[in-house]
């Protein structure tokens, strides 16, 4: 069941504190300091020449984008907007645009001009202002790309005006546009930086809403028990307060409920996940709530599904389903609820009514790559189609399964670029600040002439590096993939050549079964050991150790690794579903309980990153 990556309600009171006219006035702007010396103004161009050197290596270039303004604004309302001293009345308007007309095009016009007022000026109260109602009214739209590029944007304003609030908001909002799109990582950089802000505020809706999405991106990223630990700590803070009093009170008891439910029932604690479902069960009834009591049904009956209930479970899904169909907005659950019925419907053997339960979810989402659980439906559909034997709809379902995690994958690296091009934004506009900055101070020419050279020798030192490198990881994976083939052949037989050298029967006895034991992929657990090894050996480990130490040269976590990296290497080049994985997914997948430790093993066996071999395949 999917969890909104912010109580709707939380996020929406934030909101409406940011749009007080008054709220920035405190705020001292940051002046512009004309005196900096010759040290430091050279500190910057080396700074600037460094981050502009990665930005060409990348090939980041400038996209042109639709000027929404252009096209909705007479020249008098822009003249208003661009040079006015009130900006009090361009505020107002702006605001009552968007509140009383109810027209967003034109709000979002109006903020473009206003914006650009703002960064003309460097007035970061300008750019907040314009940038987070921007970012609000995208995200409610559901583009989630401008909220992003705007988030970031007043993110950074925020920063520039010490503003605690505005950070908590804008935070929150690019935290919330970047977890919709599936980019958990970066949105938990994003929640965590908004709790920060929020540390003196304890126990206030703002650390609470903080906290909620801080748990739920946790569980995204599987990191169950730190999640349910948030889930937790958000419950107990709720009951010291007030529902009168606490805005969104209802809504973030039920959200952190709900969470804590799913964290339980990953967790495999499945009756404590039970109990908790009928409480919210329980408490949305008395608070009519009927949203949330189909949440819980929901969820109830994945937990039966979970226990082998598959009748008792189709009927807490069907009655939340039910319950749906009064909501038009929450089509991802309506989804992820009939998909969660075609698994019990397949598990009953019913497989034409699930594959038609799949397939009415394919179509109504179409291109849709932000639902849950997509992945889990074409591997459903895939199942069907294998048991009723029809290989050309099996294969058409695998085919639409990699195209849409494809898709996935690009979107989650488009919105790093957005971050990344923004970046790019403040570093033009620093140079632009530096020019100015020299011009005042009058910088020696021979100076300047003697750092032109430097910079010059610096960015043709790290092209020629940077052309070095990309050159040597291109033959590291080129030896590999040619590595691969030969391997398969010649690792059967060397293996047997060196068994058959062993004068100790025993032990010759041991690896004989050992590389048996090799073709089930039992190196592939987490749960793997020496001991559990040498046991399904019928040996002891001391034995196993001098066996593997006196052929192999290798201790057994040695041995281990080289196994489950030999694996890897195979599976992501032959399987493109894999490689659409995330390098966590992938560790967890080949047996390691760190993606830290499977980098690191990845980077020992072949001198590359995951990441690198990843791609190079995929081109």
């Amino acid at each position: 069941m999917n969890v909104a990556p912010i109580s709707y309600i939380i996020l929406y009171c934030i909101f409406l504190i940011n749009l007080r006219a008054d709220f920035l006035q405190s705020n001292a702007m940051i002046t512009r300091n004309y005196q900096k010396s010759i040290i430091t103004q050279l500190k910057t161009l080396f700074l600037l020449t460094f981050y502009t050197s990665v930005f060409f290596f990348h090939n980041v270039t400038a996209q042109n984008q639709e000027n929404i303004a252009d096209s909705l604004i007479s020249k008098e309302m822009r003249l208003f907007i661009l040079t006015s001293d009130a900006t009090d009345k361009i505020e107002e308007r702006i605001q009552n645009t968007f509140d009383i007309e109810k027209d967003t095009m034109l709000g979002l016009a109006y903020c473009e001009t206003y914006l650009e007022r703002g960064k003309e000026k460097e007035n970061y109260e300008i750019q907040y202002f314009a940038g987070v109602r921007m970012t609000y009214m995208y995200y409610s739209m559901s583009n989630y790309d401008k909220a992003i590029q705007y988030g970031s944007l007043s993110v950074k304003a925020a920063d520039k005006l010490k503003d605690t609030l505005g950070g908590i908001s804008s935070n929150l909002l690019l935290g919330s546009s970047l977890y919709v799109i599936g980019n958990y990582d970066d949105a938990l950089v994003s929640y965590l930086a908004a709790k920060e802000l929020s540390n003196h505020m304890e126990g206030s809706q703002y650390e609470v809403a903080c906290l909620i999405n801080i748990s739920n991106a946790r569980l995204k990223l599987r990191q169950f028990d730190e999640a349910l630990k948030g889930f937790n700590e958000v419950l107990s803070t709720i009951k010291t307060k007030d529902s009168t009093t606490f805005s969104g009170y209802n809504e973030t008891y039920l959200s952190a409920m709900l969470s804590k439910g799913l964290s339980l029932s990953e967790l495999e604690r499945l009756e404590e996940a039970e109990k908790i479902y009928n409480t919210g069960i329980s408490y949305s009834k008395a608070t009519k709530n009927k949203k949330y009591e189909a949440f819980f049904n929901i969820n109830l009956g994945n937990i039966y599904y979970l226990r082998d209930k598959y009748h008792k479970s189709l009927g807490f899904l069907q009655e939340g389903r039910a319950m749906l169909r009064d909501f038009s907005d929450l089509e991802n659950n309506k989804f992820i609820a009939d998909y969660f019925i075609a698994r019990n419907y397949f598990k009953l053997e019913k497989y034409d009514e699930a594959l038609k339960l799949i397939d009415a979810n394919f179509e109504r989402i179409g291109d849709n790559t932000n639902t849950d659980k997509t992945k889990e439906m074409y591997q459903l559909a895939i199942d069907i189609s294998k048991i009723q034997e029809n290989k050309e709809q099996e294969l058409f379902y695998l085919k639409k399964q990699s195209e849409v995690a494809e898709a996935k994958s690009k979107k989650r690296l488009l919105a790093r670029e957005l971050l990344y091009k923004n970046d790019i934004k403040d570093i033009t506009i620093e140079n632009e600040k530096l020019k100015d900055e020299k011009a005042k101070t009058q910088v020696d020419k021979s100076i300047i002439l003697t750092v032109s050279i430097i910079l010059v020798s610096l960015i043709l030192f790290i092209f020629l590096s940077y052309h070095r490198k990309t050159k040597q990881k291109e033959q590291k994976f080129l030896a590999i993939i040619e590595d691969i083939s030969k391997n398969k052949e010649l690792e059967t037989t060397q293996k047997v050549s060196q068994v058959s050298n062993i004068k100790d029967e025993k032990a010759k006895a041991i690896l004989e079964q050992l590389h048996e034991l090799e073709s089930t992929h039992f190196y592939l657990s987490q749960d793997v050991t020496l001991h559990s090894t040498a046991k399904l050996l019928n040996t002891n480990t001391t034995y196993l150790s001098k066996a593997l130490n006196a052929v192999e040269n290798k201790s057994f976590s040695q041995y281990l690794n080289k196994l489950r990296i030999d694996y890897v290497l195979v599976k992501l080049k032959e399987d493109a579903v894999f490689r659409s994985y995330t390098i966590h997914a992938i560790s967890t997948e080949i047996g390691y309980k760190s993606a830290t430790t499977f980098i690191k093993e990845f980077k020992n066996k072949t001198g590359l990153n995951p990441s690198y071999y990843i791609k190079k395949i995929e081109d």
